[in-house]
């Protein structure tokens, strides 16, 4: 029942809103969570790239000193000392390079100066020099995928990310396997028939060096891909998927809660209102007022009109029949008990 021209039933109003805010709930549901794992998967994408740049990369003596890799070790030495003071480690690695020949100087170029000068499992030149080195680089190698995967383990979880970025866990981690495992597929099958011909310094492939740059792009890769993936799920712009039975069931549920909530205050209103005489006049007036007003606008002219041109449209029977059924399913569980 209205009580007034401000009074005016919100129902209708009310579950259009309900709705809306039920949606727009949805939508944004987990970005603050979302938000976490975009600032993780940030973070990992930049350290990758900064990890790229020559600063964290051990000097490559061979480039410093514009040397061919049959160059001898100790002619190496001398020109790196011209450019800067020799370490003990230069001078370890000068020993291996004497020892080893061009052997040693193919895996410094395959493994890098650290493996080559302190894996004590083999010596270049030995049958199986290649195996055992790789087998002592695995732990560097695999390092940083490993904390890779870490990364996207935390940034999918269901706790830091929501819905969203744990929908897209198992693909993050199988991006980061195949990054771990195709690197080792590399390092490991490298043919070194290109070194073995090179000439000059321009025509060495210096492995080592050139996969350091290779992960951390590819890894930042991944991760700006996987970010970009997520936000774009988590602004519905892409990727929606429809929540699940039990989230959508409890979110119906608070909407029916709102409402019935809304439909007992207007009752109590209306009660007060039925039982207050002053008010119930007052509606009573307003009714009588409206009754009159709108009498007149209805029998002016072109009202008349236009509720003949819009009956002549109207289909009766097809309302008559809606108005059956809604009747049927308001009242299909009454019983109307016999007169005795």
């Amino acid at each position: 029942m209205t009580l007034g021209p401000k009074c005016e039933c919100p129902a209708r109003r009310d579950l259009s809103g309900a709705f809306h805010v039920g949606v727009s709930a949805t939508a944004m549901h987990g970005q603050k969570p979302t938000s976490y794992a975009l600032g993780v998967l940030f973070i990992s994408g930049l350290i990758a790239f900064l990890s790229t740049l020559p600063f964290f990369s051990p000097s490559n003596i061979f480039r410093q000193t514009q040397s061919r890799l049959q160059t001898p070790a100790g002619v190496l030495l001398t020109r790196l000392a011209a450019l800067r003071p020799l370490t003990a480690a230069d001078e370890k690695l000068r020993l291996v390079l004497d020892d080893g020949g061009l052997d040693a100087r193919l895996l410094y170029a395959r493994f890098g100066p650290h493996v080559l000068s302190t894996c004590p499992f083999a010596r270049p030149g030995d049958v199986d020099a290649k195996q055992m080195y790789l087998l002592y680089a695995l732990p560097s190698i695999l390092t940083p995928h490993l904390l890779h995967l870490l990364t996207l383990g935390v940034a999918t979880s269901g706790l830091l990310s929501g819905r969203e970025g744990a929908r897209w866990r198992t693909v993050a981690c199988i991006a980061g396997v195949v990054l771990g495992a195709a690197e080792v597929w590399f390092i490991a099958n490298y043919d070194d028939k290109v070194n073995v011909r090179s000439t000059r310094v321009g025509e060495i492939d210096f492995v080592y060096w050139k996969m350091q740059v290779w992960r951390g792009l590819a890894i930042a890769a991944v991760d700006g891909v996987l970010g970009w993936v997520i936000w774009l799920q988590a602004t519905g712009r892409a990727f929606m998927a429809p929540a699940p039975t039990a989230d959508r069931i409890l979110d119906h549920t608070r909407l029916l809660e709102v409402l019935l909530g809304k439909a007992r205050g207007l009752g109590v209103l209306r009660n007060g209102t039925v039982r207050d005489g002053a008010l119930r006049g007052k509606v009573d007036d307003y009714w009588v007022k409206e009754g009159e007003v709108m009498k007149d606008v209805f029998e002016q002219p072109e009202v008349v009109e236009t509720q003949r041109n819009a009956l002549r449209r109207v289909d009766i029977a097809r309302i008559g029949r809606e108005a059956e059924a809604y009747v049927d399913s308001v009242l299909g569980g009454v019983r109307v008990a016999a007169p005795p």
